[in-house]
């Protein structure tokens, strides 16, 4: 019983220093391409997945201070799924409406044909609050033999809100962006 008597209001100490831990946000992306390039390519095209620095493909949304080196980890706003994922089907969902009339699909089983792949490889992806994200990546398009078609440099820059859902749309609207350039570039390979 003396025993219960201490426990108890330890507990209760405890529980005032330390209180609730903050609650997790999960955020995703969206495919945001706006209007149709052509309607007219009509190739079987297979996205492979994006690949991203190991330091950005984590479930943890990370941002950086202005004007410094010094990355933040964000424990409570989270990526719904693991970024590289994320980001290959909202470049898939992009290109799908750009070429409408192309079967676009993300090249997840071995073995199957397609007329182009495309891979992406990010190699800089920096976000700061309440003022830009930018985005630099590699895009190759291989032809229906393995051949390298294109390989070319992708950059871009979006103004960003201060929230981590603008965020989360910046990112989403980088990888518009990414989608027209590969998209004008296909219907011309």
């Amino acid at each position: 019983m003396r025993l219960i008597k201490i426990i108890i209001p330890c507990l209760l100490f405890s529980a005032c220093i330390f209180g609730t831990s903050q609650s997790s946000k999960f955020y995703t992306q969206s495919a945001t391409s706006m209007g149709v390039i052509s309607q007219n390519y009509t190739s079987f095209v297979g996205v492979n997945r994006i690949q991203l620095p190991k330091y950005v493909d984590r479930p943890q949304m990370l941002t950086q201070q202005k004007n410094s080196a010094q990355i933040k980890i964000s424990e409570y706003n989270r990526w719904v799924e693991q970024p590289s994922v994320l980001a290959t089907r909202v470049l898939t969902e992009d290109l799908s409406v750009l070429l409408p009339a192309a079967q676009i699909k993300m090249n997840q089983l071995k073995g199957e044909h397609f007329d182009k792949t495309v891979s992406v490889e990010i190699t800089q992806l920096d976000a700061v609050l309440g003022d830009k994200a930018d985005m630099v990546a590699w895009y190759t398009i291989k032809d229906k033999a393995g051949q390298v078609v294109v390989h070319q440099k992708f950059a871009d820059t979006v103004l960003l809100g201060k929230t981590y859902d603008d965020l989360a749309k910046g990112y989403s609207e980088l990888l518009a962006d990414l989608s027209r350039e590969i998209a004008n570039v296909l219907i011309k390979k």
